[in-house]
């Protein structure tokens, strides 16, 4: 009887069995590796450039302005310039002049994940880098920048416009940008503001 050789085919046969089980874990851990990667890309925001090509291309063919409001997750300004935007009172009326587009831009560090892609290079590039959010650009149906909120003296930042110097300012922007705005329309979005300004500080 030949036991050696028994041995080795028992050997050999433990062995196939090992290699099989390797090959599978290997091929399972790519597939794993390769689902967190497409989680990843699907979770990811969107490129400000992707969005702003598909916002150009919506207004051109609806005769619109985009309306491009910079802004944090952290910024309760950006906030109530959004309920202002989309809320209610005045959201209809501003969908019906602007395509909106969102840009996630000076994030904290533990939230940079937030971000558009490109939008930070954006805001710089636009002259409006250094500025606080909320950050607002208007872009015509061929991509050309008509307006921004850089509206005060020196290039100040409107942002979101409370005090009586910035509503006006604002007013000045939605004549310019939204030309099929009537002057009551114009008015009802001034007297929303008014409204809703922020109570003067005491004196002290």
């Amino acid at each position: 009887m030949d036991t050696g050789r028994n041995e080795k085919e028992v050997a050999v046969k433990i062995a196939i069995p090992s290699v099989a089980s390797r090959m599978r874990f290997m091929l399972l851990f790519v597939i794993f590796v390769g689902a967190l990667r497409l989680s990843a890309a699907a979770l990811a925001p969107p490129s400000a450039e992707s969005l702003m090509q598909a916002a150009v291309k919506t207004a051109k063919a609806q005769n619109k302005v985009v309306l491009v409001h910079f802004g944090a997750s952290w910024c309760s300004w950006c906030k109530r310039l959004d309920e202002m935007l989309l809320g209610n009172e005045l959201g209809k009326l501003f969908a019906d002049h602007y395509v909106i587009v969102h840009l996630t831009v000076q994030e904290s560090d533990v939230k940079k994940q937030l971000e558009n892609p490109g939008a930070e290079a954006m805001l710089t590039a636009e002259g409006a880098g250094k500025s606080g959010v909320p950050v607002f650009m208007f872009f015509n149906g061929e991509g050309k920048k008509v307006a921004d909120s850089l509206a005060l003296p020196n290039r100040t930042n409107i942002g979101y416009p409370a005090s009586p110097e910035e509503i006006a300012a604002f007013g000045t922007i939605l004549e310019k940008t939204a030309p099929r705005m009537s002057s009551a329309q114009r008015a009802a979005v001034i007297s929303y503001l008014k409204a809703h300004a922020p109570a003067p500080e005491p004196t002290k």
